[in-house]
This record gives structure tokens, C-alpha cells and sequence, in this order.
């Protein structure tokens, strides 16, 4: 096993003990035995190559802590102006909205095809989260936000989260988390999508959180005919940030857009890891992912599109675009394409460079400043993505967070 991570110490020791004090069913227990056996990846893993799990897996931490104060406050400081929330503090569910024809619940244990160790650790000891059941030909006017609050200094978080979108529904849904301590904290979050026949579901992540906090975010989302997905990543914050994100369709005329931002600095990181698994014939997937790296931030994107033998006319687009804005940032960069089947249209690109020197001589023969001149370079370049998103509040608010990250003021 030369890519497990096998001394038993600090985040495994953790787990081992809270482990014998839980009553885990006949299926959790081998769940667990065999996250041990696969063990935590480490860089000898092809799929953790640039990504290093070392310095979070020595670390001790509350694996379930007890509850804290909460100042609900928070809640409408962080919120987007949804009137429909979920809220977690701590894994305990303290908020959640009634709606017509949407069933919202807390933790529901569920299988699922993810077999990654993390994803075992996940299913056997999870005990929080959310269900969201979209029934038939239901379309929300509001979105639903889902905010995780984190109260306990140096916290261990599992999240097991379901959403089943009906036949002919609509549903769009904002997710965050938020650490209230400035201490390390670690959440290992899982989120199954199962989409019906000719429905539509816009899933978007802000990431902006603490420099000490460590997000690893797995979502599998399942389509079936006629089906619309949209899932939009927003990183603007954190210490370490691993997404995996596989999408899987399973009938015809699916449609699978991924847009993402990663605006890091100081000494932040972030791996983007996409796959999509074109099955079924007359499909599209759209990926767009930018990053701009400032300071010694380092970025990881790994995109794979995958089209099977029996899936013709495939239009499959996938573009991953970075800026390093320091000498010290840097980007590892891996889009890759396997297809099988020959009448398709599938495209893939990579650019990795600094900002337009003539551009910045333009504006500033204008009487723009230079630092001016390479923040408004620098917001233009995420436009694109930014513009892909539907709600108008979380897409202010992205706008408003990259100004202040980027020192200009942005005429919004």
C-alpha cells in the first residue's frame, strides 16, 4: 500500500478512538475497516499527485464537539437574502424552511457509487447533514441557502448531504461554510444529486472561509434525460480546499456546466478535480474554471472528460484559464480527454501566464495607476464566470468580495 498514510497519530488516532464509541452497523464497520486498509491518499496517489495531505492528518482535532454559543446574528450577516435556510452549527441543524412541494430533512444515511477512502470514512461515521426532496414539477422562486457554522476550535466536520430533484423541477441552492474561531478546523463534506427527467438544479459553493480552515468537498451528481445541472465554485478563502466533482449522465440530451473562480493569496491552496462521464448519446458538458494565484498561493486543476463507446455526438467544452500574479504562486494544471466514440465535438485548453503588458500600458497612458490597472485587468479576467451565475445576490456578492481582495473599487 505505498499510497496510505498508515502511522497511526493525530487525525487517524482521533478517529480510531471516537470510532469504539459509536455503535456502527454490520455495513459501517467494514466501511471503516476499509477506509483504514485503502488509507488517507498521499502524493504517490496519481489522483493526490500535487496534492499533500501531511500536515492535516497530524493534527489533532474535536472530533464531535459539544455545543457552544451561537449568536444568530451570524445568520443574517452571512445570509444572501434567501427567506429560505438551512442552518447547521456545529453538525446540529437548528434552522430549516417549510416549502411547498420540497421535503427538507436532516442526516439520512445513504450508499453510494463513491468508493474513495475519504468517502468510506464518511458514510460510516457520519451523523449530520441534509436531505432535500424536490418533488414533480416543482420550481422555487427563492433559493435555498445552506450555511455550516463552526463554533469549536479545531474541529473535525463530517457532512453527508442528499438532494433528489424531481421529474420537470427547478431547484437553485447556495452553500457555505463559515468558521467562527480563526482556528484550524477540518470538514470532510459529501453531496449525492440524483436529477429526474427534465429537471434543473443550479448547486453553488462559496468558499470563503478562514486561512486556517481545511475543506475537502466531494459531489457526485447523477442525471437522467432531458436534465440541467449547474454547479459553480467560488473560492475566495481558506488554508487548504480540495473539490471533487463527477458528474454522471445517464440519458440523452443532458447538459452538465461546471464554472469556477480561485482567488488566493498569502500562502492559500487550492485543487480543483472535475470529471464527467458522458454515457448516453446527444449530451453537453461546459467547464470553465480561472484562477488567479497571488503571493505564494499555489493552485491544482485536474479536469477529465470521459465520452463511453455508445456515446455519439457528444459536444464536450473544457477550459481552464490562470493568472499568476506573483513570482512566487504557481498552478498545476492536468485537462485530459477519453473518448471512445468517434462523432463527437470535444475540446480541451490550458493558459497559464501574468496580465496583458500592452493592456496595462494602455490604461495606464490613460492616467490609471498600475496597481489599479492590474486589479480591473484582473476583475475582468473572472467576468465571464461570474456572469454565468443566475442569483443576483450571490453574484453581487462575488464581485464585492474579489474588489476587496483585489483592492479596486468595481462600479457594481
Amino acid at each position: 500500500m505505498a499510497n496510505k498514510i498508515n502511522i497511526i497519530v493525530g487525525l487517524l488516532e482521533n478517529l480510531i478512538s471516537y470510532k469504539k464509541t459509536l455503535a456502527l452497523s454490520e455495513q459501517k464497520e467494514l466501511l471503516f475497516s476499509s477506509f483504514l486498509e485503502q488509507g488517507i491518499p498521499t502524493t504517490k496517489d496519481e489522483e493526490w499527485k500535487y496534492t499533500s495531505l501531511k500536515n492535516i492528518v497530524k493534527n489533532d482535532y474535536v472530533i464531535e464537539p459539544k455545543q457552544v454559543h451561537f449568536d444568530k446574528k451570524n445568520i443574517t450577516t452571512f445570509c444572501l437574502g434567501s427567506p429560505h435556510k438551512i442552518v447547521f452549527v456545529n453538525g446540529e441543524l437548528i434552522s430549516q424552511p417549510n416549502i411547498q412541494g420540497v421535503n427538507i430533512s436532516g442526516f439520512k444515511s445513504f450508499e453510494s457509487k463513491n468508493i474513495t477512502a475519504l468517502n468510506k470514512l464518511n458514510a460510516a461515521i457520519a451523523k449530520s447533514g441534509y436531505t432535500i426532496e424536490v418533488e414533480k414539477n416543482i420550481t422555487l422562486n427563492n433559493h435555498i441557502e445552506i450555511l455550516f457554522f463552526n463554533t469549536v476550535k479545531n474541529s473535525f466536520s463530517q457532512y453527508r448531504n442528499n438532494i433528489y430533484v424531481g421529474e420537470s423541477s427547478e431547484v437553485k441552492i447556495i452553500e457555505s461554510f463559515k468558521d467562527l474561531t480563526n482556528s484550524t478546523n477540518f470538514v470532510n463534506s459529501y453531496t449525492k444529486i440524483d436529477c429526474e427527467e427534465n429537471s434543473k438544479i443550479e448547486f453553488n459553493k462559496i468558499q470563503n472561509n478562514s486561512y486556517e480552515s481545511e475543506l475537502i468537498d466531494c459531489m457526485d451528481v447523477y442525471q437522467k434525460k432531458d436534465s440541467r445541472s449547474t454547479v459553480n465554485t467560488l473560492i475566495f478563502g481558506g488554508g487548504f480546499i480540495r473539490n471533487n466533482l463527477n458528474f454522471e449522465q445517464n440519458g440523452k440530451n443532458c447538459d452538465s456546466t461546471m464554472n469556477g473562480i480561485s482567488l488566493l493569496d498569502k500562502d492559500q491552496f487550492a485543487d480543483n478535480h472535475t470529471f464527467v462521464d458522458h454515457k448516453t448519446e446527444n449530451c453537453t458538458s461546459n467547464e470553465l474554471y480561472k484562477g488567479i494565484y497571488l503571493d505564494s498561493s499555489k493552485g491544482v486543476f485536474n479536469g477529465k472528460i470521459m465520452v463511453r463507446k455508445d456515446a455519439q455526438k457528444i459536444d464536450a467544452f473544457q477550459a481552464n484559464n490562470n493568472l499568476l500574479l506573483s513570482d512566487n504562486s504557481s498552478i498545476d494544471s492536468k485537462p485530459q480527454l477519453e473518448i471512445y466514440a468517434d462523432d463527437v465535438k470535444c475540446s480541451h485548453g490550458c493558459t497559464i501566464g501574468q496580465l496583458d503588458e500592452e493592456a496595462l500600458f494602455y490604461m495606464r497612458s490613460r492616467g490609471i495607476g498600475y496597481e489599479e490597472a492590474k486589479a480591473v485587468l484582473t476583475f475582468a479576467f473572472t467576468s465571464e464566470v461570474i456572469e454565468n451565475i443566475s442569483i443576483l445576490s450571490l453574484k453581487d456578492f462575488a464581485k464585492k468580495i474579489l474588489s476587496k481582495k483585489l483592492k479596486v473599487d468595481i462600479d457594481l
